[in-house]
């Protein structure tokens, strides 16, 4: 790489602008996955979610390596520029020149959009998907004491269902 002094190349910042969006990119297919989810959780559509979850595993590598490579960028400018101490994207802010250094600062801009709001739905997801284990706990807990607890049971000697009681409820309910 080229020897720097007290700035970067007008080509790097350009370089590690393309590296955060590509970033950007792949964090937002993340985030349209994460929005499938809540939908699919609310349809209770195990089928999608399941193939939500295909893609979720194929897309998280790819996100995990744009960040690899936009922080082993980094790593490498900061070293040419001997800011040992600095390890950020934004550390190198003050080294770039003016319309790169914008370009930089949109990417950034637009990856903390990206990363706040995938953020927001996975917390959102995992609150969704608490109360879905909830109910399914609590639906469980309402058959074993309905079919297991109940002495009358729900089917009389003729193999038909009871009209009354608690039978009732789990005929609705299933």
């Amino acid at each position: 790489m080229h020897t720097r002094k007290a700035r970067l190349l007008d080509e790097d910042g350009r370089l590690l602008a393309s590296l955060l969006e590509v970033e950007d990119h792949n964090y937002r297919r993340l985030l349209r996955l994460a929005w499938r989810q809540n939908s699919y959780m609310k349809r209770q559509d195990v089928d999608r979610l399941e193939a939500n979850a295909s893609d979720w595993q194929s897309y998280l590598p790819r996100a995990n390596e744009a960040r690899g490579a936009r922080e082993r960028f980094v790593k490498m400018v900061v070293g040419g520029l001997g800011l040992a101490d600095s390890k950020r994207t934004r550390d190198l802010l003050p080294y770039l020149g003016a319309e790169p250094g914008l370009l930089v600062r949109r990417a950034l801009a637009d990856l903390d959009r990206t990363m706040a709001r995938l953020a927001r739905q996975n917390e959102l997801n995992r609150h969704l998907a608490e109360f879905c284990l909830e109910l399914a706990r609590e639906e469980a807990r309402i058959f074993r004491e309905v079919l297991l607890d109940d002495p009358a049971g729900c089917y009389g000697q003729d193999a038909v269902a009871r009209t009354g009681g608690t039978s009732r409820m789990v005929q609705k309910q299933a």
